[in-house]
């Protein structure tokens, strides 16, 4: 791979390793009070006015605005994917399941709703490379899940809330790349913009929630790190390489979430979770290998007299 490639990779990396916290932010703020509702709606108000402080202070809040004009239309259709569905469904998600599942839940869907969403949209079928890495990304999901037959069909609810925000994620990755949002903190305002009035629906219906004095600080560290960091690594990275890619690169998410939940939150891991996230390692490796190796071959082959 080259520079680019590599750089690509650095990124989505980066955003996988910052999304891991989301879900031990939102269960410290769920301890403090808050509703999914709230902590889903104030880390996104958070991250907007940081983001609106620092173009204000950059003097590029007139480059924002003309980019709301131009992009509105894509902005109001990824938001609704990207932060609806994603931030809305995955913070009730994290209320009813452990963090692990709901990360290996949420990426397992929406590595199945990228591939195959941009399969239909350029109108072929997937490609044997791209079969066998959603193979080993169902196969992690299933060692996870395979422990879990006992959780009781009341909490089930939390099973469906993390399948929609992969299904919103899968989405999100696919047609911010189809729209041409583009990377950096503009397009994430832009985005952060419309998320919000989507998520200003539920909070509003949820009833008014105040935010206590000592949940101020996870609330700008999840605000700062999974909201900005995550979507601004996210974004750039959807620049430089396929959103099949990035998709796959993300799948780490899960290994960050695994370690931190037993870090943090003392959630023990399992043996099977661990073969869980050596699966979704594996499907990392097979998709970039062989995309190297064709690329390879290719370039061998056009060197050929």
């Amino acid at each position: 791979m080259d520079k680019k490639h590599w750089f690509g990779v650095l990124l989505a990396l980066l955003a996988a390793f910052f999304n891991g916290m989301v879900g031990i932010f939102s269960v410290n703020l769920f301890n403090s009070g808050m509703t999914p509702e709230a902590v889903a709606f104030y880390k996104c108000a958070v991250a907007f006015f940081i983001i609106v402080i620092v173009l204000v202070a950059t003097n590029k809040l007139g480059a924002m605005l003309h980019y709301l004009r131009e992009k509105w239309q894509a902005l109001i259709v990824c938001s609704f994917f990207g932060f609806f569905m994603l931030y809305f469904f995955e913070t009730a998600a994290y209320g009813n399941l452990n963090v692990a599942v709901v990360v290996f839940l949420l990426f397992g869907v929406s590595t199945l709703v990228t591939f195959i969403t941009n399969a239909i949209l350029e109108r072929r079928i997937l490609t044997g490379k791209e079969w066998m890495s959603v193979l080993f990304a169902i196969l992690g999901l299933y060692f996870i899940f395979i422990e879990n037959e006992h959780i009781e069909a009341s909490v089930d609810i939390g099973f469906i809330y993390a399948v929609l925000a992969g299904v919103g994620y899968g989405l999100f990755l696919v047609l911010n790349k189809k729209l041409n949002i583009g990377g950096g903190l503009i397009p994430v305002c832009g985005l952060l913009f419309f998320g919000l009035i989507y998520l200003l629906i539920p909070f509003s219906l949820s009833g008014p929630v105040g935010i206590d004095g000592s949940a101020w600080f996870t609330l700008v560290l999840l605000a700062l790190l999974p909201t900005i960091g995550g979507f601004w690594c996210t974004t750039k990275s959807l620049t430089i390489m396929k959103s099949q890619t990035v998709q796959l690169v993300e799948l780490s998410e899960p290994i960050f979430a695994l370690i931190l939940g037993f870090i943090f939150l003392e959630q023990l891991v399992t043996p099977m979770q661990m073969l869980g996230g050596v699966c979704i390692l594996a499907a990392i490796l097979i998709h970039e290998f062989r995309f190297s190796l064709c690329r390879k071959a290719k370039t061998v082959t056009d060197t050929m007299p």
